[in-house]
């Protein structure tokens, strides 16, 4: 009696590398996608967070009249050396942000920089960090200080500036036209989320996403830079840099993101517009004046 045997089944070689290369290929072709969709629910969230400090600051504006002051101190012009009174806007708020722990730990008696608020200033506040950043702590939101470069001082342009007391009557040109926050990179390096310098304050002096801002130029310089040196703000480091010509102490700087083409802006008004990076100037320039009596169409921005 002959026994009989089914032929095995199996795949071949070949038919297992052809399967390999189309599940290689359907990966190539779906990750793009699954990239994009992550960064449009990161987009999202960072809008959402300007939306919370809208209410905020509304809230603070109810509360005392006028919006806060982009950074308090005895004198000006304010630079990035690393010395004075100095705290920002963002400090002030804590109060209508759900933050009160941390606002009763900072001791306003002192300056920013003292060491008896280095516990309070550096802790990670979410509401003020971009999901698409590449810091983990410190701020990725400022305030507009001015229409175009020059040191924070008591006559700038925008709503938040030295010892600034806006209030909303003073948007001239309207809530709707007049940004208030704007989104910045790589902050850390300039100071904490409670300081009223660069790190808090900016321009629109320069286009959104400028190659040639500072924040983009210091990520690109080859010296030793404060980016390379952790993702924690280190006043010694930051004078350092100041000393050794890697920072220009009296330039502040514009505003620039992590998303692809342009950054998020809150208004007047409590919107939040996605400005693209390709903006007029003028445009951008405009809307950064609270005064300045420029008619904008809604299709410039």
């Amino acid at each position: 009696m002959t026994l009989r045997t089914e032929p095995r089944k199996a795949f071949t070689l070949v038919e297992l590398m052809v399967v390999v290369c189309i599940i290689s290929v359907l990966i190539a072709l779906l990750l793009p996608a699954v990239q994009s969709s992550r960064e449009v629910a990161r987009r999202v969230q960072c809008t959402n967070n300007l939306y919370q400090l809208g209410v905020a600051l509304e809230n603070y504006a109810s509360a005392h009249r006028v919006y806060p002051p982009g950074v308090v101190d005895f004198q000006g012009p304010i630079d990035a050396n690393p010395v004075g009174y100095r705290f920002g806007w963002a400090a002030q708020l804590l109060p209508f942000m759900e933050q009160k722990n941390i606002y009763h730990n900072i001791n306003f008696t002192l300056g920013v920089y003292a060491d008896g608020n280095t516990t309070a200033t550096k802790m990670r506040i979410n509401t003020f960090l971009c999901p698409s950043s590449a810091i983990s702590s410190g701020a990725n939101y400022a305030g507009c200080h001015n229409d175009v470069e020059k040191p924070i001082d008591v006559d700038d342009h925008g709503v938040f500036f030295l010892n600034s007391r806006i209030a909303r009557r003073d948007l001239v040109d309207g809530p709707a036209s007049t940004i208030l926050l704007g989104e910045t990179r790589y902050s850390m390096t300039f100071g904490t989320w409670a300081m009223g310098t660069t790190a808090t304050l900016r321009n629109a002096g320069w286009g959104v996403n400028d190659e040639h801002a500072p924040d983009v130029a210091l990520r690109k310089s080859p010296g030793p830079g404060g980016l390379s040196r952790g993702d924690r703000f280190d006043p010694v480091v930051l004078q350092s840099m100041i000393d050794n010509g890697e920072l220009s102490s009296d330039l502040v700087g514009g505003f620039a993101s992590q998303h692809n083409n342009g950054a998020n802006f809150l208004f007047g008004d409590g919107s939040v517009h996605f400005l693209k990076a390709r903006i007029d100037r003028s445009v951008l320039r405009a809307l950064a004046h609270r005064f300045d009596g420029e008619i904008l169409d809604g299709e410039a921005y």
